[in-house]
């Protein structure tokens, strides 16, 4: 690993930009020699301003490295901290103007919710918080879990993002990924301290989400990082209710296989079995009815 960009990373070697020092070294290099310069903003410009949502020419996660290193801009000394815009270069200030995206925590989030990982970028370069929140107490990551954005994931949590940030309803990002079936954003959380066995204020789990939509590799992941199987919400969901109720034979029999009570039942007294018989799944009743 490169002393000098180790220096720049504070030494924070998990950090490091394996896939660009690998794929694109020469990148890396100039980057480098750029560094101390007043160069160094333009170049970036040149790498971030050609985005339309994805990364062509580059692999999602050189990508990702190229749009954390821009982001420690911002921790230089020389910077202007009372005016964070102002040292933004005029290529990318223009570039952003030209996608309709506002400088403000509005801008923000709007650039995260649709993707537009070297927008993200170029705002946590000028210093804008990184759990910045919308009216519902969503932030960025918030919207990159539950559009499944991996790269953009990637970059706020080596940024400091809040992995375990409650929104309104309290949902965190790993309810969220694990809600659409995205399996590398919910390991993503997951290797970064993400709480598996978090609850909503109604007392859903990651799991229940993933099990009511019938997300089996997601929920595979939840269980072996240490995931209640038999977690109950406020109103005695299981997961195994929520799969049985809506037809997800395969993540029943994971349930099973993993120490779901088919005998819970929710606070009407049904049954998981029941669901089943009242929707019509024949092979989930056969199999419940073979356990219990």
């Amino acid at each position: 690993m490169d002393a000098k960009l180790l220096s720049i990373l504070g030494n924070r070697e998990e950090n490091y930009p394996h896939a660009l020092a690998q794929q694109f070294p020469r990148i890396l290099d100039k980057v480098l020699a750029l560094w101390d310069t007043p160069s160094i903003e333009a170049y970036f410009a040149d790498l971030l301003v050609d985005d339309r949502g994805d990364r062509a020419g580059f692999p999602k996660e050189v990508a990702s490295d190229i749009f954390y290193l821009s982001t420690l801009l911002q921790q230089r000394p020389d910077r202007d901290k009372k005016n964070p815009w102002g040292y933004i270069p005029e290529a990318i200030e223009q570039e952003i103007k030209r996608q309709n995206i506002q400088f403000s925590p509005q801008g923000f989030i709007r650039a995260s919710e649709e993707g537009r990982g070297g927008i993200v970028a170029l705002f946590l370069n000028a210093g804008m918080d990184v759990d910045t929140c919308d009216e519902r107490m969503w932030t960025p990551l918030t919207f990159a879990a539950f559009n499944g954005y991996e790269e953009i994931v990637t970059l706020l949590i080596k940024s400091g993002a809040d992995v375990n940030h409650r929104d309104n309803a309290g949902y965190t990002p790993l309810h969220w990924a694990a809600f659409n079936g995205h399996t590398k954003v919910v390991q993503l959380l997951l290797s970064n301290r993400a709480d598996v066995n978090a609850r909503s204020n109604h007392g859903w789990t990651a799991l229940l989400q993933a099990a009511t939509r019938g997300h089996l590799s997601v929920s595979c992941i939840l269980i072996e990082k240490g995931a209640g199987v038999n977690a109950v919400s406020n109103d005695g969901w299981t997961a195994l209710h929520k799969a049985a109720a809506n037809g997800h034979l395969p993540e029943v029999m994971l349930l099973l296989s993993k120490g779901a009570d088919p005998s819970a039942k929710y606070r009407d007294g049904t049954t998981a079995l029941d669901l089943a018989i009242k929707n019509k799944h024949e092979q989930i009743a056969a199999k419940l009815s073979a356990v219990t």
